[in-house]
């Protein structure tokens, strides 16, 4: 009896150490294959592809951060990068000072009040000092318009362009009679002025 068990164990032995081995084979190929696609263990290609994928994505990984605020633009006034400056600056022109008098080339004065890019005009003649006319107009940049008489269509209008120091304006009024060449100089706060302040 105990030598059919033994006899028996020896014809099991072999094939069960054969389906251990064919097991231990196939566990260690499915583990060398699940290392080289990189589920296992710190394989350097897909640590890479991480590492490119958070630099591309950091919003990604930072679930912290509420989406919105990720898709958002940054705020105007914020600096943007060197190449798009120039764009930004063309687009959006800086408007420029012009509140004060101003003598044209007949000595007649133009007191401007700004608001934004909205002039108010206001004319006084050069003998009397008496105002004549009030105005309004719009500069954008260095281009200053001016409707001498806001309240009459067919008034003077002032088309020209501010000088680099800011000190003078120069361009074409043109109306019903024609155009002529327009000079205005600024000359202070207001329109109350030495004649040594006005043009020669």
């Amino acid at each position: 009896m105990a030598d059919t068990t033994k006899a028996g164990l020896r014809q099991v032995m072999p094939s069960l150490f054969n389906g251990i081995a064919t097991a231990i084979a196939a566990a260690a190929g499915l583990i060398g294959l699940l290392h080289q696609v990189g589920y296992l263990g710190n394989h350097p290609r897909i640590r890479s592809g991480i590492e490119a994928s958070a630099h591309a994505h950091p919003r990604i990984l930072d679930q912290a951060v509420p989406l919105a605020a990720a898709d958002t633009t940054a705020p105007s006034g914020l600096p943007v990068s060197g190449g798009d400056n120039h764009a930004v600056a063309t687009a959006a022109p800086i408007h420029r000072n012009l509140n004060g008098a101003w003598r044209d080339m007949g000595s007649n004065c133009h007191l401007i009040k700004q608001t934004g890019r909205d002039l108010t005009v206001s004319s006084y003649f050069a003998d009397n000092g008496r105002l004549w006319a009030v105005g309004s107009g719009t500069v954008k940049g260095r281009t200053v318009s001016v409707r001498i008489n806001a309240t009459n269509p067919a008034s003077l209008v002032a088309d020209m362009i501010l000088s680099d120091d800011g000190h003078e304006m120069s361009g074409m009024i043109k109306g019903t009679k024609g155009a002529h060449v327009a000079r205005w100089r600024f000359v202070g706060p207001s329109c109350i002025q030495t004649a040594a302040s006005r043009p020669d």
